[in-house]
């Protein structure tokens, strides 16, 4: 008997996989089915593609490519859309909650042999108040429709007779709090949209359009080497976007925010673009965490730790939820799959090794083709934007979606972006 029949005889593991993201879903898609039930719990059905979602936010994909079902005809993995309110370690159990008001189910209780906490991270707004009200941030789909949606709304308001230039200027005046590389993706993104397509569907506004990223820190692009911070002030600088580093965001109300430097800023649009913050779930298990902005603290097996240090019983975490002890791993997308495709070759006893991040090339996209990357050599430019793309190309999980991102870029260059076709 080969092990692959031996391996259907004997009893397969239930693994509760808790969160949809990029860690959840790449070990979901990863783990043997013949050695693991594999249940996916999450009030997500989709996995969004991050890198993408500034793109189609200014019209370059589109919002159906920039995300992907959790549940495949070709895999057997079995989905819960519901959140996940505790877990008892000692029990083995989970318990949710539907995300679903209407059902006469207001909670339910799942058994586990191995469960992996993959929660993710919420939007943090450092208790600036008004930000959830009046910003829009962008972590999935539905938060860049809303993106395109307000940008279109604010145009198409300035386009209307009888307003002064005080206030076409104020309503299309686009500010992004937060000058990482997601910040500074969505405002080249915007610089791109606003040049191109728009200049051609609004000419007579080009005058009154512009872009300002803010950031708390005295930087750009957190994570990169000097030398490619440098360039992105120099290229955000041609394009004329405005960059305020320093900059102290006090409150966000509707049409405008408050800086502690500047005072009172009208904007039409307020893109909240920094910061995470964890998950309810992670805040109320009882285990080890990280001192600031709690984080799960694992071994370098990615194991689960007791507030004493003792290892959780079937327990595991990978994702923005958690961090491996002394080792303070950013949460990117790279990290994120690195720990996924590790544990999911773990669990199905291919390797027996520790944990080890390899470290990648950091990408940006600046702009009108321009980029910079920051790692084993630093490198800018047209260079830099063709490593983004692919990167782009590369990130995507179906050959499906890999092929529509292909005919996207060709029929923008030849059709222009479906918001303003030629």
């Amino acid at each position: 008997m080969s092990s692959n029949e031996g391996a259907k005889w004997l009893p397969r593991k239930d693994v509760i996989i808790i969160g949809s993201g990029w860690a959840g879903s790449t070990l979901a898609t990863s783990l043997d089915e013949t050695k693991h039930s594999i249940t996916v719990i999450s009030p997500e059905t989709t996995t969004p593609y991050t890198p993408l979602l500034a793109s189609a936010a200014c019209g370059l994909y589109e919002f159906n490519l920039v995300e992907t079902p959790i549940r495949h005809t070709n895999k057997k993995i079995k989905f819960v859309k519901a959140e996940v309110e505790g877990i008892d370690c000692k029990a083995k159990t989970v318990r949710c909650i539907p995300a679903f008001d209407d059902l006469s189910v207001k909670d339910f209780v799942l058994q586990y042999d191995i469960v992996v906490i993959a929660p993710g991270s919420t939007n943090n707004t450092f208790n600036t108040p008004g930000v959830s009200e009046h910003a829009v941030f962008l972590r999935n789909a539905k938060d860049a429709m809303k993106i395109a949606s307000r940008i279109q709304d604010c145009f198409e308001k300035a386009s209307i007779s009888g307003l002064t230039d005080a206030q076409k200027h104020s309503l299309l005046h686009f500010v992004i709090v937060g000058a990482g590389p997601t910040g500074v993706e969505v405002s080249s993104e915007l610089s791109d949209l606003f040049s191109s397509s728009y200049a051609s569907l609004y000419p007579h506004l080009k005058p009154y359009v512009s872009i300002a990223v803010h950031d708390v820190a005295n930087q750009v692009l957190s994570g990169f080497d000097t030398k490619p911070q440098d360039y992105a002030i120099g290229s955000f600088t041609k394009r004329n976007v405005e960059v305020l580093t320093g900059s102290h965001i006090e409150r966000v109300e509707k049409n405008c925010l408050y800086t502690k430097e500047n005072g009172k800023i009208s904007a039409g649009l307020v893109i909240w673009a920094t910061g995470n913050k964890s998950t309810a779930l992670v805040d109320s298990l009882p285990v080890k965490k990280t001192p600031r902005n709690p984080r799960i603290l694992t071994d370098s097996f990615l194991r689960v730790y007791t507030p004493s240090s003792e290892l959780v019983d079937g327990a595991y975490a990978i994702g923005d939820a958690a961090d491996v002890e002394d080792a303070r791993l950013p949460t990117t997308a790279e990290v994120e799959c690195q720990k996924a495709k590790y544990l999911a070759k773990a669990l199905n006893g291919k390797i027996d090794r520790e944990f080890r991040y390899q470290q990648a090339a950091i990408v940006a996209y600046l702009g009108q083709n321009d980029g910079v990357v920051s790692g084993k050599k630093d490198y800018s430019g047209p260079q830099a934007w063709i490593a983004w793309r692919s990167k782009n190309f590369l990130w995507t999980r179906t050959w499906r979606q890999k092929v529509l991102i292909v005919i996207g870029w060709a029929l923008d260059l030849v059709t222009g972006r479906s918001i303003a076709p030629r």
